[in-house]
């Protein structure tokens, strides 16, 4: 692990009383979490060695832990973690379950030693764009051949028409307004991103910068850094095959499931 790192933003952000109390009442999986869990790994989850990174308030942990044989969540910050101990108590004293601060772009862990890594809420568009390749070849080291990375990332084409976005009241529209306003206001030199592939702009609510990435770009990448059969989910839970639907996606973010290669 670093010895001496610079907290971030978003450290800063995800380490907040409010933030960290509103994610530790999360219990839900996801739509295409449930799909890739579900469907594309199935048993073998019974016998794997699961790493549940950015695991946060462990929202995956009620879900996950109890299915898998051994069970590690890691967090970038230490509130985080803190409320994961506390709220998993019991299962930390019966079933062994670790909860670490864990930097995603040096993790301390031995190569090979995890048959999952799940990096889920979008966790690896948070450490910045020069260090994404290395958050994901961190991701494959630490996987055994045939493993299994489960992440998600925000979609570019999602910035490009604003789908997705449903108001609900005034506050709800004014508060949607403030934010679009804000985020061409904070990041005017990246316009225009049509042609782009990825572009990391700065987040209006958190202040730190955040990674937005084509899915077409979020498979290269990821076929990149070690990874084969690398397949794209929406946020419906769909499987997306066709390259050309693919590109399209219109989703806030793109979940990917891919195999470390053998």
């Amino acid at each position: 692990m670093p010895q001496a790192r610079a907290i971030t933003r978003w450290e800063e952000f995800y380490g907040s009383t409010e933030v960290v109390r509103r994610y530790a009442q999360q219990s839900r999986l996801q739509a295409p979490e449930r799909t890739i869990f579900e469907q594309r790994i199935g048993a073998a989850l019974a016998d794997s060695a699961l790493l549940d990174l950015g695991v946060g308030g462990g929202r995956t942990t009620a879900n996950l832990a109890r299915q898998c044989l051994r069970y590690v969540g890691a967090d970038y910050a230490e509130p985080m973690v803190q409320a994961c101990r506390e709220r998993f108590g019991g299962l930390i004293a019966h079933r062994g379950l670790r909860f670490d601060v864990v930097d995603a772009r040096a993790m301390p862990y031995e190569d090979a030693s995890f048959d999952i890594v799940l990096f889920s809420f979008n966790g690896i568009d948070l450490v910045g764009a020069e260090a994404r390749a290395t958050a994901l070849q961190e991701c494959r080291r630490v996987l055994r051949p045939g493993g299994h990375l489960v992440y998600s990332s925000h979609n570019l084409n999602w910035l490009d028409s604003r789908r997705g976005i449903r108001w609900s009241g005034l506050r709800s529209y004014v508060q949607t307004q403030w934010f679009w306003s804000r985020m061409r206001r904070l990041n005017r030199a990246a316009w225009p991103i049509a042609q782009r592939d990825w572009v990391e702009l700065i987040d209006p609510l958190a202040g730190g910068c955040n990674y937005y990435i084509r899915p077409a770009e979020l498979v290269r990448q990821t076929l990149a850094q070690g990874f084969e059969d690398v397949q794209c989910v929406d946020l419906l839970g769909r499987e997306i095959d066709d390259p050309q639907q693919r590109a399209q996606l219109p989703d806030a973010w793109v979940y990917v499931h891919a195999r470390a290669s053998r």
